[in-house]
């Protein structure tokens, strides 16, 4: 009996030392899901504000007239045609529509609109694909355009290139990794905001969610689509969760 006791008060203690955080939807490219929207489009941002999702993960890629689109890549189909989207100039991208008719958006027209959506957040994947362009480069007019449209509070940087998210920290800008591939503490001693990693190592580390938060580090998993790893990064207290699938996620959230 004594022993049931000290084993319950002892889960209790656990249960209160673990802090609550406040868990947040991330619609993966835009809820891409809805009708007559898709991946990156500006439709899929409009769909996820009219759900009420206020975090969208877009990818963006700078052409090879050094124009910054957004745009998954590396390459972009249409019509039998497929091209490589930084060795592809804007004029040629803006002739191939995504699938659903719309012109593939350049940064600018997809700012454009979250300026106008003060609760909508960003998560903006850094990611150099062909062309001449460096790293260092690269960061530089992204966040120049962030900046320039007043939404960088409301931005979050995400990056498999450790490069980038250096080059995001030293500068003083929120950051989470996505290369699956370092611990909490080394993240933490970059300066990183968190991590943002696969849930299926993160499945392998439930660990590092708690390692991570005990240095006030932030962190998120991707790509959560199936109810049963959803309801895992629910329960070990993710603070971001990327999803194909935000209205299933906001479903099992207020359960």
């Amino acid at each position: 009996m004594i022993g049931r006791v000290t084993s319950l008060l002892t889960a209790l203690l656990l249960l209160v030392a673990t802090p609550l955080v406040a868990q947040s939807v991330v619609a993966h490219r835009g809820h891409h899901s809805a009708e007559g929207a898709t991946e990156n489009s500006l439709a899929a941002l409009h769909a996820a504000q009219n759900a009420g999702i206020a975090i969208v993960e877009i990818d963006v890629i700078i052409t090879k007239d050094m124009e910054m689109v957004v745009a998954h890549g590396p390459r972009h189909s249409y019509d039998g045609r497929s091209v490589a989207i930084g060795n592809t100039d804007l004029r040629t991208l803006r002739s191939m529509p995504l699938e659903n008719g719309e012109v593939m958006p350049t940064l600018d027209d997809y700012l454009r609109e979250v300026k106008s959506m003060p609760n909508i957040e960003l998560f903006v994947e850094m990611k150099v694909t062909g062309g001449d362009i460096d790293q260092e480069r690269y960061f530089e007019m992204v966040d120049t355009k962030i900046e320039e449209y007043g939404i960088a509070e409301r931005t979050t940087y995400i990056s498999f290139s450790r490069e980038l998210c250096h080059l995001a920290a030293a500068h003083n800008k929120r950051v989470l990794y996505l290369g699956s591939d370092m611990s909490p503490r080394k993240a933490a001693k970059l300066n990183y905001t968190g991590i943002n990693y696969s849930i299926k190592i993160m499945r392998l580390h439930p660990r590092w969610i708690r390692k991570a938060h005990d240095m006030a580090m932030e962190v998120g998993v991707w790509t959560a689509n199936s109810a049963n790893d959803i309801e895992w990064a629910i329960r070990h207290n993710v603070d971001y969760i990327t999803t194909d699938n935000p209205l299933l996620v906001v479903e099992l959230l207020t359960r």
